[in-house]
C-alpha cells in the first residue's frame, strides 16, 4: 500500500505544471571618472525569467565645481518579450529631486509621466533603452528610447565596438563594447566630462 501510494504521488506529480522557474541575476559594476578620479559608482543588474527582463540601474556620484553636487540615480526597466512594459527614472541632486519619469505601455502606446504627472503619449513599440545598452551591444539598431527624456533618440554606429547618442540638450554618450557588454560609456553631461569604467573583478 506503501509503495502505491508513493507511486500515485509520483505520477500525480508527473502531470504537473513546472511552475518554479529559475531566476537568472547578472550584475555589472562600473567607476565613475572625472579627471582621473574615482567620484562614484553605477551598478547594473539583469534578472531573467522566462519572457520578462528586467533592469535595475543604480548610481551615486559626487562631483565638486564651484560647489558640491551629490547626484544618485535609480532605474527600473522592464521588457517582455523583448517589449518594453515599464521604465522608470529617479533622479535627485543635493537631495532635490530632479527627475521621476515613468513609462508604461497600455497594449496600444506608452503613457508618459514626471515629476509634475502626466507628460503624452508615444505611440511605438520599444526594444531598446539606455538602462538596457550595459548588456546589449546596439549592433545595426538605429535607435533607443531614452527614459531622461522619454523619446525615441537616434544610435549611430562610430565603428566596430563603439556608438554614439547625440541627446536632444546638445550633450553625447558613447559606449564602448567588448564580447557584447559594455565595457566604457564616455558622457558629455551638463556639469563634467565623465568616464563609466566597467570594473572586471568587483561584486
Amino acid at each position: 500500500m506503501k509503495t502505491l501510494l508513493i507511486f500515485s504521488m509520483m505520477l500525480f506529480n508527473s502531470f504537473q505544471p513546472d511552475t518554479t522557474t529559475a531566476v537568472t541575476k547578472e550584475y555589472l559594476n562600473y567607476s565613475i571618472i572625472k579627471d582621473d578620479k574615482t567620484i562614484g559608482n553605477i551598478r547594473v543588474e539583469r534578472f531573467l525569467k522566462d519572457d520578462v527582463t528586467e533592469y535595475l540601474f543604480e548610481s551615486r556620484a559626487k562631483v565638486r565645481i564651484l560647489y558640491s553636487i551629490e547626484i544618485y540615480d535609480k532605474m527600473g526597466v522592464t521588457f517582455k518579450q523583448n517589449i518594453l512594459q515599464q521604465a522608470k527614472l529617479y533622479r535627485t541632486m543635493n537631495g532635490k529631486l530632479k527627475v521621476n519619469n515613468t513609462a508604461t505601455w497600455n497594449g496600444s502606446f506608452y503613457n508618459l509621466s514626471d515629476k509634475d504627472g502626466a507628460s503624452g503619449s508615444l505611440k511605438q513599440s520599444i526594444f531598446s533603452s539606455t538602462a538596457s545598452l550595459y548588456f546589449n551591444e546596439p549592433g545595426n539598431m538605429k535607435s533607443v528610447f531614452s527614459e531622461k527624456f522619454q523619446k525615441m533618440i537616434p544610435i549611430q554606429k562610430v565603428n566596430s565596438k563603439k556608438y554614439r547618442i547625440d541627446l536632444p540638450n546638445g550633450n553625447t554618450t558613447t559606449y564602448t563594447y567588448s564580447n557584447g557588454i559594455c565595457t566604457l560609456v564616455e558622457a558629455n553631461t551638463d556639469f563634467a566630462n565623465l568616464k563609466f569604467v566597467l570594473n572586471t573583478n568587483s561584486k
